[in-house]
């Protein structure tokens, strides 16, 4: 390949593209140089990708062996200075470090837990420490770097190439998800998923066969018989197949060909140059196959367990198996393997399931998932949904699975259960005495909780209830409605303290709309309904919740009942004044709310004003202004605060 400079090949990728994603693709022109002829493609088996055991092999390097790869890879070499002027002043949406006269890269850069770089970790620490917490081939991360974005042979990374540096979170067809942002962030999400997928968790294209397309921009694809959990994890990060054509241009491309999709291929082919032995399995065997039907059997305690580091005593997901021939065992053994690894047990040491009949608890009761696990499906042996830890399921039956009580769900209609040694019995709920004992109102079909089983059920409410005790409910207070059982404070209404008081200026007033009364005490809408045009004469109000609530002297609905201001109509109280003038407001006279019965906080406007219309509040005259008449604006000046 002709060599270009630089600054040329920064040039034609500037120029190509004008957004952020000109940045990978001036990285791609910059490191085609350092590509080397790939690994011998004709041995690529897509539904065999990578044994379990390579993608698991989490100690195949050590920090510091880490680090010496990445230097001898990438030295950071590229002094160009006028290069790194150049790229730093061409745009604002990346940034380039430069230190010590050259281009810092990736086996010198330092890295936080954010997107900044510069100060915090090494990514050799960063990938040593996500390759031991999720027992991840830490090899698998490197070449996982370099496929996505080239970033272990680059000598001019930009903080773009860093945020996305796994490209997690970026599917071929949207933008990448802010999200997961940062070096460290990628790294170990990426970790975390190949780790779930070996763990037995989901996957898009689990063991089997699989329909698996060669691109997004493509239909054609091909079924593909998936026989190892690390090759399912690459296909759930990369959800595609290399066709013919890519795996015959090695690291190359194919121009024009819309079904060609090259992160597997190139995956393959950086793992076998760098590390080899892609496919390689356990010292023990390679000859492992998948089970037809993958099931879960019982491992008692004294199995025999082959290359064990340790016994995994209980229930286990077995998924392939080999006959295993030694001279420590009789023959040919057929030897079982659990999901994750390929450590396997002898089927001869293992038990079928063996399921009592269920039957119902003595009492029904919620309990707690310790921690992450997944239900038994006890018909068709296998686990069925995953479970969260802290969930809170109420169980009503039972069953015995080789002797281990396992617990059925209320309604549960799937044949599946939970081992109650994966579950925690509720914490012990005390009650205390309230500091205001008092009464609360019960709103209909309100939830009382049994603290003893956490059973929940549902009472009619509508009613005043006196109450004494409280407890806190995974953190929620909760009032004891009578032994062992309280009733959330957030489905309790506060009483309100009913004091009615005379309205300044007693009067008719017209319902507006159809309405109700609203019972003062426990703020809720009575079922007796007022009809709109009603009018009615009021002598009393109270606020309730904040609002203005007035009393008619009849005293219908309830003793506590009141139409809230708001659905009424004021009818105009005010006569005529005999004779209608100017009259002086003095200086900090208020107006006189007759709504409320209160002086205003607003001041009348001192001055010469018109008034037009009297009227006697709480026994003193008080006169409104022509201004106000016309707005039917309630209000009034004392005639003390006038000055004729």
């Amino acid at each position: 390949m002709r060599r270009v400079s630089y600054r040329r090949r920064v040039l034609v990728g500037l120029l190509a593209f004008v957004v952020v994603f000109s940045f990978v693709f001036l990285k791609r022109l910059v490191n085609n140089d350092n590509v080397v002829e790939a690994a011998n493609l004709s041995n690529f088996d897509p539904g065999y990708i990578m044994s379990d055991y390579q993608m698991s092999n989490y100690n195949s390097m050590t920090e510091a062996e880490i680090q010496a790869w990445l230097t001898a890879k990438n030295p950071c070499a590229n002094t160009d200075y006028d290069l790194y002027v150049w790229l730093s002043s061409s745009t604002s949406l990346a940034t380039w470090h430069w230190a010590d006269g050259h281009f810092v890269c990736i086996s010198e850069e330092l890295f936080g837990d954010g997107e900044v770089i510069g100060a915090g970790e090494t990514a050799a620490h960063i990938i040593w420490q996500a390759a031991q917490d999720f027992q991840i081939n830490p090899q698998v991360l490197l070449v996982l770097l370099q496929k996505e974005n080239s970033l272990i042979t680059d000598d001019v990374p930009n903080s773009w190439n860093y945020r996305t540096a796994t490209g997690y979170g970026c599917p071929d067809t949207a933008a990448c998800s802010s999200k997961y942002y940062g070096f460290k962030n990628q790294i170990r999400n990426a970790a975390a998923l190949f780790r779930d997928v070996l763990s037995g968790g989901w996957t898009n294209y689990p063991l089997g066969e699989n329909y698996i397309r060669f691109s997004p921009h493509c239909d054609s694809g091909t079924v593909v018989n998936i026989r190892s959990l690390a090759t399912s994890a690459l296909y759930r990060y990369t959800p595609y197949q290399p066709n013919a054509a890519v795996l015959a241009a090695g690291y190359g491309t194919v121009p024009g060909d819309a079904c060609a999709a090259y992160g597997n291929r190139n995956f393959y082919s950086f793992f076998e140059d760098w590390f080899g032995g892609i496919t390689k399995t356990t010292p023990l065997s390679d000859k492992y196959d998948d089970m037809v039907v993958p099931r879960i059997l019982y491992v008692k305690k004294g199995s025999r367990y082959i290359n064990p580091e340790t016994s995994e005593v209980g229930i286990r997901s077995f998924s392939s198996f080999e006959f295993f021939n030694s001279l420590n065992y009789d023959g040919d053994k057929l030897c079982l393997a659990i999901g994750k690894n390929k450590n396997c047990y002898l089927y001869s040491d293992l038990e079928e399931l063996e399921t009592s009949n269920a039957r119902e608890m003595a009492v029904s009761r919620m309990l707690i998932v310790k921690k992450n696990t997944k239900f038994i499906n006890y018909e068709e042996n296998i686990f069925a949904d995953e479970i969260k830890a802290d969930t809170k399921i109420v169980f009503d039956r039972r069953i015995n699975i080789n002797g281990e009580l396992c617990l059925i769900a209320q309604g549960e209609t799937e044949n599946k259960c939970v081992l109650y040694s994966d579950l925690n019995e509720l914490p012990e709920i005390k009650y205390s005495n309230m500091a205001v004992p008092r009464y609360f109102y019960i709103p209909e079909n309100t939830n009382v909780i049994n603290t003893k089983t956490g059973i929940t059920t549902v009472i009619d409410g509508g009613e005043k209830s006196y109450f004494e005790g409280l407890t806190y409910w995974f953190g929620e207070l909760c009032l004891k409605h009578s032994s062992d059982e309280c009733i959330l404070y957030n489905d309790l209404r506060e009483l309100n303290k009913v004091e009615f008081r005379s309205m300044a200026v007693p009067r008719y007033l017209m319902v507006s709309a159809d309405t109700t009364y609203l019972d003062a005490e426990i703020g809720i809408h009575t079922e007796e309904s007022i009809a709109s045009g009603s009018v009615l004469f009021f002598d009393k109000l109270m606020y309730v919740d904040g609002q203005l609530c007035l009393k008619d002297i009849s005293q219908n609905g309830t003793e506590n009942g009141c139409i809230l201001y708001t659905d009424l109509v004021e009818i105009n109280n005010f006569t005529a004044m005999s004779i209608p003038r100017y009259i002086t407001v003095v200086s900090g006279a208020k107006y006189y709310d007759l709504e409320s019965g209160l002086l205003s906080d607003e001041d009348a406007p001192a001055g010469t004003a018109y008034f037009v219309d009297k009227i006697t509040a709480d026994g003193n005259l008080c006169l409104r202004t022509r201004s106000d008449s016309d707005s039917r604006n309630y209000r009034c000046i004392l005639y003390t605060d006038l000055s004729e």
